[in-house]
């Protein structure tokens, strides 16, 4: 038995025993004395009696007060948890309770501290996590959605929450793989969405199960995978055009071979006509495995990259040069403008050089006898911008937005005729954003082209983009 208990006994005891000793006594000196005394006794244990009285009445009220304030104080910290202190009660006796109490909720802060830091850790995670995340109770209705998921669906939290997932969002799929989830299995499948914007999204549905094994809910994991299964496409394709592209010259050189051991090699005006068809075909081989090993380099991580300061002048001077008899077989004009002397990038040169070959080339090879190619290079604190100009047949509207798509062609009889490999363009683009830079067509179809490549001098290379 508590001390408290036993104390309210032993004082309940001593009154009761008091009012039976008060009646005894009265009794005694009533049946002796005369009727005038006896009032005075009366009087006296009616006193007393009112006495007692009073004090089991404060003794119960102040028990009953100090008892709710100490509910009320319990209360306040298991709902609230902002109580700093147990209030200290009127009753001696209680005091040990109160410590006891105090001593309970102390442990109850230190928990509700503890939970709040875990639930705002866990809360971070969740917010800063780039997948989207659902949680949906047993109803199916959602309780929590992340900043991410709000993105990639297009709501918003305070709207989501209390509401089904086809209330937020029209994709059946992903309602189904909840739905599915719910009975207590694993759902993971690729969904497309079209709103807010079209996008592919990898769905992982879990069962949330409570201690028993029941389920309570379930979590629903959002991955946007659409530049992952792009990427996967680009490659099928990449491997596919590769294979058609070496196809091609690798069969036109078993062809000349073929003839040529047939008898062609006998007959000199048929032979000098392979020789050069085998020359022409070899070379447009070498020259698609040296581009495709260029892209390939470029888009491998952790290959090293020759990097240093160089003119960008001197580098164009050595690809004017070094085009200028094909600029006279195509009769076409090559010219070079803007000023030069403090137009200096840090890089890989050979790039760079690479870069600025295919530019001119190409303007050269799509241009039109008695055309004209100008280089032009602006040079400013920010960085250093190279156009290149033609007035050659010009590009489609329908095709700016893919010239620099690898192995795509505009006009792939003349790509082919002029021995182009369908990689030049993609090879621009690559070093321009290996060095932080972009690269820009303005083109209208009959007259000609411009082809802008800038690129910051504070750049460098970077990261190779996969």
């Amino acid at each position: 038995m508590s001390r408290f208990r036993r104390t309210l006994l032993f004082r309940y005891a001593i009154a009761f025993g008091l009012i039976l000793l008060a009646i005894a006594l009265v009794l005694v000196f009533v049946l002796r004395a005369g009727a005038g005394e006896a009032v005075g006794i009366l009087i006296g244990v009616a006193v007393l009696l009112g006495a007692l009285g009073a004090l089991t009445l404060w003794t119960e009220r102040t028990l009953t007060a100090d008892l709710g304030e100490l509910g009320r104080a319990m209360e306040k910290i298991v709902i609230e948890g902002d109580l700093e202190n147990m209030p200290q009660p009127r009753l001696a006796e209680l005091t040990d309770l109160a410590h006891d109490l105090n001593a309970i909720a102390t442990r109850v802060r230190e928990d509700y501290g503890l939970l709040t830091r875990e639930r705002d850790h866990l809360e971070a995670i969740l917010d800063n996590t780039g997948a989207g995340i659902i949680v949906v109770n047993r109803e199916l209705r959602i309780d929590h959605i992340n900043p991410a998921a709000e993105k990639m669906l297009g709501t918003t939290r305070e709207f989501a929450r209390g509401r089904t997932f086809t209330e937020i969002h029209h994709t059946p799929a992903i309602d189904q793989a909840i739905e599915r989830s719910r009975s207590g299995s694993p759902v993971s499948e690729e969904v497309r969405i079209n709103l807010p914007r079209r996008r592919d999204l990898g769905v992982q549905a879990s069962p949330i199960r409570d201690g028993e094994g029941h389920v309570t809910g379930v979590v629903c994991i959002l991955e946007d995978v659409t530049a992952r299964l792009r990427l996967e496409r680009t490659r099928r394709d990449f491997v596919a055009n590769v294979s058609h592209e070496l196809r091609t010259p690798v069969a036109n050189l078993c062809a000349v071979v073929e003839a040529l051991l047939a008898g062609a090699l006998r007959e000199p005006d048929a032979s000098e006509r392979f020789l050069a068809d085998l020359d022409r075909e070899s070379r447009r081989l070498s020259d698609i495995i040296d581009d495709l090993l260029v892209v390939s380099r470029l888009e491998t991580e952790g290959v090293t990259h020759l990097e240093q300061e160089f003119e960008v002048g001197t580098v164009l001077a050595e690809v004017m040069e070094d085009k200028k008899d094909l600029a006279q077989r195509h009769q076409v004009a090559l010219t070079m403008s803007g000023d030069t002397s403090g137009a200096a990038l840090r890089g890989d040169r050979r790039l760079f050089k690479t870069a600025f070959a295919n530019l001119v080339d190409n303007a050269v090879k799509y241009n039109r006898p008695g055309g004209s190619v100008n280089v032009e290079v602006e040079a400013d604190d920010g960085g250093v911008t190279v156009r290149v100009s033609d007035t050659g047949i010009g590009i489609p509207r329908r095709d700016t937005g893919r010239v620099f798509e690898r192995f795509y062609r505009v006009d792939r009889a003349r790509s082919r005729e002029t021995g182009g490999t369908g990689l030049g363009l993609s090879i621009v683009k690559h070093v321009a954003e290996f060095h932080g830079g972009t690269v820009e067509v303005e083109s209208a179809e009959g007259k000609g082209s411009t082809f802008t490549l800038s690129i910051p001098t504070s750049g460098g290379p970077a990261a190779p983009n996969a």
